[in-house]
């Protein structure tokens, strides 16, 4: 059963909403053994940095603690798994407005990371944040190709890079607690994947830049990650390098109408 409320952000409409004793999916259950268990209290400082960032992201979201889903799931019994859903954002259509050109649309993606990186996952770990309201996951990325480097925090081919996103599994109080934002889907390990990152000084690390951006590489094609529109060029499968070279393109344009970025 799942309490939905609605908040108006910008143009858009954003469901999100509470879970007890869902059935998991296949994928679900496979990702059930790798539930990360955390204590409550226990917050490094480098978590403590990215709880920072999710409250900015999530500034409309005022969350239930999650431990009070572990209490409420503990006094219910409840065997399967508790959560928070965030659903797609419903956003308005505006008249017959030009769709944006794949090219354009990378140039945005590229402008606003700090760094665009191709490589595989070889591991995650799931954190909740500081104010107990929010799960993120930590990825560890093995870089295999750099398009776009940071300046603040040179990245290095066959070096790994920690960066994070919205949504995790964790084990709080023996009680399975999984958070999902669906424009933000999990990376599989052992994938690898075109990133755009936003880099984060004080937790030396990255966020993820742009919920619509990010590919997953595979069988000599390439797929977007996000459940969110994006261009009409992207949508179906292609050789990698297609979409690699529009991208490189991209990095090398003038960003001076872009807000982010390092150059």
């Amino acid at each position: 059963m799942k309490i939905f409320v609605g908040f108006l952000l910008a143009v858009s409409i954003v469901v999100f909403g509470i879970f007890f004793a869902t059935p998991a999916t296949k994928g679900q259950k496979e990702e059930m053994d790798e539930a990360t268990v955390v204590r409550r209290g226990q917050v490094t400082e480098k978590e403590r940095e990215y709880s920072e960032e999710y409250k900015k992201l999530y500034s409309y979201r005022q969350g239930r603690k999650l431990t009070e889903l572990s209490e409420i799931g503990k006094r219910k019994g409840n065997k399967q798994e508790a959560g928070v859903s965030i659903g797609l954002p419903l956003v308005p259509t505006i008249g017959n407005a030009p769709g944006t050109s794949a090219s354009e649309f990378l140039e945005e993606l590229s402008c606003n990371a700090d760094a665009v990186v191709i490589g595989t996952v070889k591991s995650k770990v799931s954190h909740l944040t500081a104010d107990e309201t929010f799960v993120y996951t930590e990825y560890d990325f093995l870089v295999e190709d750099i398009v776009k480097n940071n300046s603040a925090s040179q990245i290095k081919v066959n070096n790994s890079i920690q960066f994070t996103r919205p949504g995790g599994l964790i084990k709080l109080d023996n009680q399975a607690i999984r958070v999902e934002d669906k424009s933000y889907p999990p990376l599989g390990k052992h994938k690898k994947y075109l990133l755009f990152l936003k880099f984060v000084p004080s937790a030396n690390g990255y966020i993820v830049s742009d919920a619509r951006g990010d590919f997953i590489l595979e069988d000599n094609s390439f797929r977007k990650i996000s459940r969110l529109e994006v261009p009409r060029e992207l949508e179906s499968k292609n050789e990698p390098q297609t979409l690699l070279g529009e991208v490189r393109n991209s990095v090398s344009s003038d960003c001076h109408n872009s807000t982010g970025g390092n150059q």
